[in-house]
């Protein structure tokens, strides 16, 4: 099995139960919701769509425009609601099946970590129309930083991605030639009882697969209650935090009069 058709494989399996815990990612996906432009737009792609809970929110700000939900994971897409004019589209970020200039505005929430960004900014670029804008929320470096240190006190393998850091991030969208209008950062904390609770919460979104460098023999009593105590160790009033650093960004395809 490839890597991809692995990370297809945990969203697929994480699809009955994303919607119930996917508390933080929903409050993402409103905040970028929030950031849209008001134009006339007559075709919205969601890349990286989910269970599409963003798509009566897009609907609602582009009543007239046909919406494309777009994931890479079948179960994703199937636990959707009907909606008039949405269609669902099971596709790769890296290769869309739409043609060039053809989208008013690309929408994507907490997708692209999961992305080589060498590959889908410029697929993101090509398929919006000149001047189009791309909203997007993603995760950068120190994202989940808890499970990293955790599990540092048992191996060296990766247990989370190695998120970009915003630098790293601004030059993709650049090399992709993608100009950036607005960036807005946040930190945002969750915080569970025990490190069980905290882990099987990551895997109820899907995100536990770690495609590079990944640990694929079993933990044993030892080792995981090391972990466990490594949890404990970074326990506050509030319980063990799992951390998030946000960012949500606003960027176009150059149009008539833009450089590039």
């Amino acid at each position: 099995m490839t890597e991809l058709a692995a990370v297809r494989r945990s969203f697929s399996r994480a699809a009955d139960r994303y919607a119930a815990s996917a508390g933080l990612q929903r409050q993402v996906s409103d905040r970028l919701l929030d950031m849209l432009p008001a134009i006339a737009a007559r075709r919205v792609l969601d890349v990286g769509c989910g269970t599409g809970f963003a798509s009566a929110g897009l609907r609602g700000r582009y009543p007239h425009a046909l919406l494309l939900s777009a994931d890479f994971a079948p179960a994703m897409l199937s636990a959707h609601a009907p909606m008039a004019d949405n269609a669902r589209v099971c596709a790769d970020a890296h290769a869309l099946p739409l043609c060039e200039g053809s989208v008013d505005l690309i929408f994507s929430s907490l997708m692209l970590q999961w992305c080589d960004l060498s590959r889908s900014l410029p697929e993101c670029r090509r398929v919006l129309r000149p001047g189009a804008p791309m909203c997007f929320a993603t995760v950068l470096d120190g994202t989940l930083r808890e499970i990293d240190l955790a599990f540092a006190a048992v191996d060296r393998h990766r247990h989370t991605l190695p998120f970009l850091d915003e630098a790293a991030l601004a030059a993709a969208l650049v090399t992709a030639g993608l100009v950036v209008d607005h960036v807005e950062r946040s930190r945002q904390v969750e915080y569970f009882n025990d490190a069980r609770s905290l882990l099987q919460s990551n895997r109820d979104i899907g995100a536990s697969r770690v495609p590079l460098q990944a640990r694929r023999t079993t933990m044993g009593r030892a080792a995981w209650q090391s972990v466990c105590a490594a949890f404990d160790a970074q326990r506050t009033p509030r319980g063990i935090p799992l951390t998030y650093e946000l960012a949500w960004v606003v960027a176009h395809r150059p149009g008539h009069g833009d450089p590039g």
